[in-house]
């Protein structure tokens, strides 16, 4: 009985483990983990927030009695306009205070995009906790969750690289396809002796099959068939622009700086000296700096395909080279002992 439980036990574990593995299991634990992450940090960090607030009411009301107190002393006529301005400052003071202490650092929503601004090494620096226990749940959060993070942008940097390629191919044959409409050659079937009417791109698959025994030319069709750099560099400059106009809509921000904000976001620079202000927007911003960061890593991958490629053609010459001096050398041993 033991023994068929752990069975069972180790085949879920493995099961898990695999569905962990994938892009979807993998993307599900980061978003349980940024879940996770903002209870935390909420839990933490709120309680010692409203102690703060409960502390600075007392020096807050003394300030405005002893305003209020130089205001009433100022009766003459000639401090009546000191006066009433000094009265509108106060009550303005009072409000703005009230409003800003209401409404709080640590909500739920304001601790997911801090989670993700941790796990993403963006750090805008305008949200950060106060307390001993938020500074170490911080750093063993970051510990675990920036690998994970990272994990997730190379695992979607690849699939978007995937995807992208394919739809790049295929608009590629099918503008050569066009071009090929009206070259057509006959082939005699050796079986049936008829003619038939043969594409030149079935021409071209023969052609191909002939030649593979060719390595340079096989690694530079397949440089040809990569996806060029431009292709990924362009995508992430409009979905930037896309962003900003987006954040303009959002947010009481110029195109200028919106633009600012998102590049400096998915640049993971995260100066903090523009951010986001409405809450209900900071999910879908987490979500849009995720994907624009998603993109840098499709950018990065593209790069990499294509140095990697450019390698393997370097290192396939420098190998002919050899071969061509170990062979003029043979010729030259073989002339000196005639």
């Amino acid at each position: 009985m033991a023994e068929g439980f752990c069975s069972k036990v180790t085949a879920i574990l493995r099961k898990l483990y695999k569905g962990l593995k994938s892009l979807t299991g993998l993307i599900i634990l980061l978003v349980l983990y940024n879940i996770i992450g903002a209870v935390i940090f909420v839990e933490l960090e709120a309680p010692y927030e409203k102690k703060m607030v409960i502390k600075e009411k007392p020096e807050h009301k003394e300030l405005i009695r002893l305003l209020t107190n130089v205001a009433v002393a100022l009766n003459s006529s000639e401090f009546e306009i000191l006066r009433n301005k000094t009265f509108d400052l106060i009550n303005q003071y009072d409000i703005e205070a009230v409003e800003g202490k209401s409404e709080g650092t640590w909500d739920f929503w304001k601790a997911l995009f801090f989670c993700a601004t941790i796990y993403t090494t963006i750090g805008y620096g305008n949200i950060y906790p106060k307390t001993d226990a938020g500074k170490v749940a911080a750093i063993f959060y970051a510990v675990f969750g920036i690998p994970l993070a990272m994990k997730v942008l190379a695992v979607l940097g690849k699939k978007l690289m995937i995807i992208l390629k394919f739809f790049y191919l295929l608009v590629k044959r099918c503008f050569k396809c066009k071009g090929r409409n009206n070259n057509r050659y006959t082939v005699r079937d050796k079986q049936t002796n008829n003619v038939d009417s043969v594409e030149l791109s079935e021409i071209d698959k023969s052609d191909i099959k002939i030649e593979q025994g060719n390595k340079e030319e096989r690694i530079k069709k397949e440089i040809e068939n990569k996806l060029p750099i431009a292709v990924p560099i362009i995508i992430l400059i409009i979905y930037i622009f896309l962003g900003a106009i987006m954040y303009t809509l959002w947010e009481d921000w110029g195109y200028l700086d919106a633009f600012y904000f998102v590049f400096i976001s998915v640049s993971t620079i995260g100066f903090g000296d523009i951010t986001p202000v409405h809450t209900k927007f900071f999910i879908v911003s987490s979500i849009y700096v995720f994907i624009g960061l998603a993109l840098v890593s499709m950018c990065i991958n593209v790069l990499i395909d294509f140095y990697i490629m450019s390698i393997k053609l370097a290192v396939h010459q420098m190998d002919v080279v050899k071969s061509t001096v170990k062979k003029g050398c043979r010729c030259g041993s073989r002339r000196q002992s005639i």
